[in-house]
């Protein structure tokens, strides 16, 4: 028996590790952010009822519920773990949002982000910037991007909160940001 439980706790800590550890040489670090986090993020991009919120790299969707259930929004988002993939929709399905919660499973360098009203960043900068300019093409011209910890390189943010770790760009004046058309 104790040779079972020593089997099944190695078997969790070495998911729990794929889970942490594996998605850094992606781009897209899972770091669980605390729900004040979370809604300090949503309160900066401004997010409204109706708006769709897009968020690349959504781990297990808690930003999203959020925005959905508390900000009135359409959530979208794309995590390449499957197990992840299958958190994110089971916390929106007990957060009585999965109606307004899309979790789609891909990669974010193959999503489709133009319905995004709000774009959600929380990416390493070499995440980003294999992401940009390519993305500036795919998305509406007013689109906010809100950015969680790393600003994107080459353009200037709209608005930056007081600890520097949020940064708003908006493309509301057409496709060009600085050196991105």
């Amino acid at each position: 028996m104790f040779e079972f439980y020593t089997l099944f706790l190695l078997g969790g800590l070495l998911v729990l590790a794929g889970m942490v550890i594996l998605p850094v040489f992606f781009g897209a670090p899972w770091h669980p952010l605390l729900p004040g986090t979370i809604r300090r993020i949503l309160r900066f991009a401004d997010v409204q009822p109706g708006e769709t919120f897009c968020d690349l790299g959504c781990g297990e969707g808690r930003v999203l519920v959020t925005a959905a259930k508390e900000f009135s929004a359409r959530a979208i988002g794309v995590e390449i773990d499957p197990l992840k993939v299958m958190l994110a929709r089971m916390f929106a399905r007990m957060k009585g949002v999965d109606d307004r919660v899309q979790i789609v499973r891909g990669n974010m360098f193959d999503f489709d982000p133009s319905s995004a009203d709000v774009l959600y960043l929380y990416l390493t900068h070499q995440a980003v910037d294999r992401l940009f300019p390519e993305i500036l093409k795919k998305l509406k011209p007013s689109v906010k991007i809100v950015s969680y910890r790393f600003c994107l390189r080459g353009m200037t943010p709209e608005k930056v909160s007081a600890d520097k770790t949020l940064f708003l760009y908006q493309l509301d004046k057409g496709n060009k940001i600085n050196n991105y058309t």
